[in-house]
């Protein structure tokens, strides 16, 4: 049996021998011509047409969030040059059978964003469509109909809360009235207790993920971090425990996430979070997840394993939300926080705009139906129902063009952003099959723990062993 690699801590020891596919990485990773992300490819910047569509959404008229603004020569080029190099290593007989396999199914994936990023520039709705579900897959209704239930249960509750305002009832009253016949079981969303707190132990014992991850650091027991405590912090975790020479960006709103293109992660340019939330979002998820993927791969058998096997960011995300769930004692806690309700709404606005109710549901639509669920929550602390629609139209209007980059004025969903809820469900369903060890099993690449082909590729690399939990 082989042992799979065994890490000194977080990291895999540096290799001694190259990567069997190190100078095929090296042709894959040029054949993409310096591209960046995809879903910052079909994200709008221009901010006079950023305001238009904001408008747009807010009067309920008809608007198109395509990515009209990407360069179509340029797109056509990466295309081709993709497409070359795929021929290329479909005829090269000195590669392995097992390498090869994985090659094609990435650069596969990798021509259908660009598919995606084309049928986004000309309109072809149905393209769009065809290719988002050949990557992610169709939303699973299950889950978008449990996080209905509890976007419904809330609502419940501040019916039946008599400290409650009138016009919060009545907000809540509009959210009922909306999900009428369309709820699930939220319990479906629920991980088991036990497993929970096994993972728990697993991550926070002497040497856990937490304790190495947190290494050198002063952890303060209570309050807020901020840029001047949490920079710092940052950089200590990157440099030091991981070993990296990735540095920090400004996002380009109050989003947190790695950018492998400018080898950089981006925290917002001003920030102030409670320090459970900064290290279960900054540390744990980003930096400690998906940095650390990266890192240990490069000390790996397949250097592949960098940038990501095809489809790996279901288990990729799940396992990353999974590490800001377990900041908290229970569940149940982290249920209630505003991290879990707007995981939950990405799901929500994908799925109802995909057309998991009646079809395919225009940008205004989806708006609509948001920005009912976002009032209702807004309505709990402000002073009138107009000034909770006030403070929602923000949030709803930063979901929206998130959740539908690139859609036309028909509608759909860019569908990326439900692998976190639907990756949640996947990790909690491994632990408890597998072994809570499974979630860590993922830190040494960019693979999806839940996802056979990739175990089975992996193990016969050896990165894995032969037998795991």
């Amino acid at each position: 049996m082989k042992p799979g690699f065994i890490r000194d801590g977080l990291l895999l020891p540096e290799k001694e021998t190259p990567a069997v596919d190190e100078l095929l990485n090296t042709s894959f990773q040029e054949a993409h011509l310096g591209a960046q992300e995809i879903y910052k490819d079909l994200s709008i910047s221009d901010p006079e047409r950023k305001s238009q569509i904001t408008q747009a959404l807010k009067s309920g008229e008809s608007v198109s969030l395509a990515a009209t603004h990407l360069d179509i020569e340029f797109l056509d080029k990466r295309l081709k040059t993709l497409k070359e190099w795929k021929r290329n290593l479909i005829a090269d007989e000195s590669v392995d059978s097992e390498v090869k396999q994985l090659y094609r199914w990435r650069v596969n994936e990798d021509i259908a964003n660009i598919y995606i990023l084309a049928a986004s520039y000309t309109g072809n709705e149905k393209a769009y469509k065809k290719w988002n579900e050949f990557i992610y897959g169709k939303p699973n209704e299950d889950i978008y109909r449990a996080a209905l239930d509890w976007v419904g249960n809330d609502a419940e509750k501040i019916i039946s809360d008599k400290s409650a305002s009138e016009f919060a009832k009545q907000a809540a009253q509009d959210v009922l009235d909306k999900l009428d016949g369309k709820r699930g079981d939220r319990n479906v969303l629920i991980p088991d207790s036990e497993v929970y707190e096994k993972v728990r132990e697993d991550h926070f014992g002497e040497l856990g993920y937490y304790a190495l991850l947190l290494a050198g650091i002063d952890v303060p027991n209570d309050g807020k971090i901020n840029n001047e405590t949490g920079d710092p912090i940052l950089r200590h975790v990157i440099r030091n425990n991981l070993k990296s020479n990735y540095g920090l960006a400004d996002a380009s709103g109050a989003t947190w996430g790695v950018a492998h293109s400018t080898e950089s992660i981006e925290r917002p340019s001003k920030y102030d979070m409670p320090w459970r939330r900064f290290v279960g979002l900054g540390l744990g998820h980003e930096i400690g997840s998906h940095l650390l993927e990266k890192e240990n791969a490069e000390r790996g058998p397949l250097s592949l394993a960098a940038s990501g096997l095809d489809r790996y960011e279901q288990g990729n995300e799940g396992r990353g939300v999974v590490r800001e769930e377990i900041m908290y004692s229970t569940f149940n806690e982290f249920g209630k926080q505003l991290r879990w309700r707007d995981i939950m709404r990405r799901h929500i606005s994908i799925s109802y705009g995909y057309g998991l109710e009646g079809g395919q549901k225009s940008p205004a639509e989806v708006y609509d139906f948001m920005h009912t669920i976002d009032t209702m929550y807004a309505a709990k602390t402000s002073e009138n129902l107009d000034e909770a629609k006030e403070k929602a139209s923000s949030k709803t209007e930063s979901l929206v063009t998130r959740s539908l980059r690139g859609v036309g004025e028909n509608g759909g969903a860019y569908l990326k952003d439900k692998t976190y809820l639907e990756g949640h469900v996947a990790v909690w369903t491994v632990a408890a099959k597998r072994g809570v060890k499974a979630i860590s099993e993922g830190d040494l690449g960019k693979f999806d723990i839940n996802n056979p082909r990739h175990i089975s590729a992996l193990q016969k690399l050896g990165l894995l062993p032969d037998e795991m939990q």
